[in-house]
């Protein structure tokens, strides 16, 4: 009896959300065309990734130069060897 005190929405809604869950409960088709949609579209993402991929390592590949490079002229060209010790003492006075 209390509930008859109360809004009507506060009954109706409850009521609304159950049928709705019943509805989709009825309907598992709806299900089926969003999980295609959904493997569709990681199907379209994976390709566009794919073709980035493939079109950024063309392009480096055609900026690389086509000579190689001497020994001499490596990444170590210009580089001289450290010629004080890693570690030094430091002057110490006892």
């Amino acid at each position: 009896m209390a509930v008859w005190g109360r809004s009507p929405l506060l009954v109706a809604i409850p009521l609304w959300m159950s049928f709705g869950r019943a509805a989709a409960l009825a309907e598992p088709y709806v299900c089926y065309v969003l999980d295609g949609i959904l493997f569709l579209y990681g199907i379209i993402l994976t390709a566009l990734y794919c073709r980035i991929k493939i079109y950024n390592a063309q392009q480096a590949e055609a900026e690389k130069p086509k000579a190689k490079q001497n020994a001499g002229e490596g990444i170590y060209m210009g580089l001289n060897p450290y010629t004080a010790d890693t570690y030094e003492t430091i002057g110490m006075k006892k």
